[in-house]
């Protein structure tokens, strides 16, 4: 018995399918042995071979591709298909009905080794996808020079002008952006510079002259000076300020203490309105920096797409040399990947034709003949 189960395609047609072909036959144990009368007959000379029908001889390929079938059951079944797929199916009689059966097995089981070859090279090619995909996110340009080797060297010559002039718009674009850091960020360094100079005037010059520690108090007085020239200072408090500061600290009276601590509320009411000044204008400034980093990136990236495209003009120029230097080129792994995915993809698709093939004439008309009936016929012939 066959026990193999048929798939209707969407032209109509069934198609043979079977989970695990049969790894032996039984037409091993109907084969006739060696010395019998019907090996005698089949072995005398024939005096003419009649015209095979096409839809035999595709079933007779089947058989003759079936690579794991014994040979006594080859020859057998070659020379039983006229016989039993010559009749139509509602006359078959018991032997005849057993060997379509074991023509239906040796069908099936070649159809799935093709199947079989064409998954793997399937795999294979899935593999190879995988790693061009890889390649191209990295190294486009280069790829591109890859698969079209043979492209003209001016399209690559075109590439690389293209790339450079990208790569110089970003570098412009990157000036624009760092001169307007600059200018825009001057006001926030100024501030942030007047601050530390109003800190250091406060903490030790102003300190030295208020507690008396510094030996030389009117050197700190004169180090304040570019300091008071910013502020608004009261006319008086700008008189009294020279003799105040050349005083002692145990020498001054009342007055004196007012005006140095007044100088040095003016001088920290300075130093908050520039800390001010810079806090307000962190915020601009942080996006002018922000600005100029991206403009960075674009240039950078820029640079990389231009790099890329020079390798990809050198591998077009090698591509045109003598068929030594296109070896050398082929050696890198980038230039060997384009003939190594085109071969995958060849061998798949031969293979998929070859199966495609099979079953178009070797299961087609092994199923026509199997399904054949007496009866249809007549009823066709009636019409």
């Amino acid at each position: 018995a066959v026990g193999s189960s048929h798939l209707v395609s969407s032209s109509g047609s069934s198609t043979v399918h079977r989970s695990h072909p049969p790894t032996s036959f039984p037409c091993e144990a109907m084969a006739p042995k060696r010395g019998t009368k019907r090996q005698a007959e089949a072995a005398s000379p024939v005096a003419k071979k009649p015209k095979v029908d096409p839809a035999i001889a595709g079933v007779n390929e089947a058989i003759e591709q079936a690579a794991d079938l014994p040979e006594s059951c080859r020859k057998m079944l070659l020379a039983s298909v006229t016989s039993a797929l010559g009749a139509p199916s509602d006359e078959r009689h018991e032997l005849q009905v057993a060997v379509v059966a074991m023509i239906g097995q040796v069908v099936e089981a070649v159809q799935a080794k093709l199947q079989e070859a064409l998954d793997a090279e399937g795999t294979n090619v899935g593999g190879v996808e995988a790693r061009r995909t890889e390649l191209q996110a990295a190294l486009a340009a280069l790829e591109e020079a890859l698969t079209a080797a043979k492209d003209d060297f001016d399209t690559k010559k075109r590439t690389l002008a293209q790339a450079a002039e990208a790569a110089l718009s970003a570098k412009g674009v990157l000036q624009e952006k760092q001169e307007a850091q600059r200018t825009g960020d001057a006001a926030m360094v100024q501030a942030k510079e007047s601050k530390a100079a109003l800190d250091k005037g406060i903490e030790v010059d102003l300190h030295a002259i208020t507690e008396g520690t510094s030996e030389s108090p009117m050197q700190n007085y004169e180090a304040l000076l570019p300091l008071l020239k910013e502020l608004a200072l009261d006319q008086s408090l700008q008189s009294a300020l020279p003799s105040v500061c050349a005083k002692k600290a145990a020498d001054r009276g009342s007055f004196d203490s007012m005006v140095l601590e007044q100088l040095g509320q003016t001088l920290r009411d300075a130093a908050a309105a520039q800390t001010k000044v810079a806090e307000e204008a962190l915020p601009a400034s942080k996006d002018r920096e922000a600005a100029v980093e991206a403009a960075q990136t674009d240039v950078d990236a820029g640079n990389a797409v231009q790099l890329a495209a020079a390798q990809a003009l050198s591998a077009a120029d090698e591509a045109k040399k003598a068929a030594t230097a296109a070896a050398k080129v082929a050696k890198d792994a980038l230039a060997a990947f384009e003939p190594e995915y085109v071969q995958a993809t060849e061998v798949r698709d031969a293979q998929a034709k070859k199966l495609e093939d099979f079953k178009v004439k070797s299961v087609g008309n092994f199923e026509f003949l199997r399904d054949n009936a007496a009866t249809a016929t007549a009823n066709t012939g009636g019409a």
